[in-house]
This record gives C-alpha cells, structure tokens and sequence, in this order.
C-alpha cells in the first residue's frame, strides 16, 4: 500500500476509508492511492481491476451486482462527507470557511488556521522542544501565567458585581 499523508483532523477519515477498502474482494485489487483536498473536502483516488463497466446502473439497488467502482464512489462519498464537518486541523466537529481554492474545514477554535501545512510543522517543533505534554503546560504558565490568573480574577470580579455569570465570555 502507498503512503499517503493527510492532515492530522482528517487522519481518522482516511483510516476508515482504508479499513473499508481492505474488505472488499481481493480480486478486485482495490487500494486508496491518494487523497488531496479539493475545495476544503477530502478527495480520495483508488485503483482497481475492474475488468468491465457496471450496465445494471437501471437495477434496483438491491439486484445490482457488487463493483468496485460503485465501492469507491461510496468510500469517496463517504470521506467527503465526513469531512466537510470535521476540522482538518484537530479532528473536531467543524464547518465549511470560505470557497474555491481559500476554503477549509475548521472548528472555532482553529478557524484562523489557513496554512494546515506551516501550523503542523510549528506545532511539531513545539513538540520537539518538550518531552511532555505536562513540561509545554508549565513553559506557557511560566510565561502568561501570571496573565491568565488575573484575567480570571477579573472575571470572577464582575460576576460577583452582577451577580450573573458574563455569558459573552468565550472561556
């Protein structure tokens, strides 16, 4: 099987795409070859011996005989579909930004990532700088710390003035 490389949210997507194409027939030699995003989707390519054309397409669905290129267009559907709600960055529940060639699927949290590429190379050198998730935790404390108690602090303040929560607070 090729290597193919997808951004870390979709990673899941792929992996079930593979998984469903390894249980089809061995004879049809179905293998996922590439995977590419085509305005802000997952678009999936396969190979396969198909050896004829499916001409049962005026059947109901249930008397069709079983083709693997009706197998991809349904892996490919799939994969689609699941990622045009799942960011591609994290793999959490996300919607469409944008259109054409500028559109990506994103969650709130990283609707500002444009370049997936260039966040995961900065993310992997980050990465690299800490043996643990823990020791990166006690770097940003040490530098914003201080900042974020006092934010809270200020939170916590004008709650209790109003005496309700401040619902327009993101955090």
């Amino acid at each position: 099987m090729s290597t193919i490389s997808v951004a870390s949210g979709w990673q899941h997507i792929l992996a079930e795409a593979v998984a469903e194409a390894q249980t089809l027939p061995p004879e049809w030699c179905f293998e996922i070859v590439a995977a590419e995003t085509v305005d802000g989707a997952l678009k999936l390519s396969a190979a396969y011996v198909s050896g004829d054309v499916p001409l049962d397409d005026h059947l109901p669905a249930d008397r069709k005989i079983p083709h693997p290129y009706r197998a991809m267009l349904r892996i490919q559907e799939a994969a689609w579909a699941k990622s045009l709600v799942t960011c591609e960055v994290c793999g959490r529940e996300g919607r469409l930004i944008g259109a054409g060639q500028d559109a990506r699927v994103r969650c709130v949290r990283h609707e500002d990532v444009v370049d997936i590429e260039q966040w995961e190379e900065k993310r992997a050198a980050m990465r690299a700088m800490f043996e643990t998730e823990e020791e990166s935790v006690e770097h940003f404390r040490q530098d914003y710390g201080k900042g974020v108690d006092m934010m809270r602090h200020l939170q916590t303040a004008v709650e209790q003035d109003s005496g309700e929560p401040d619902l327009t607070s993101k955090h």
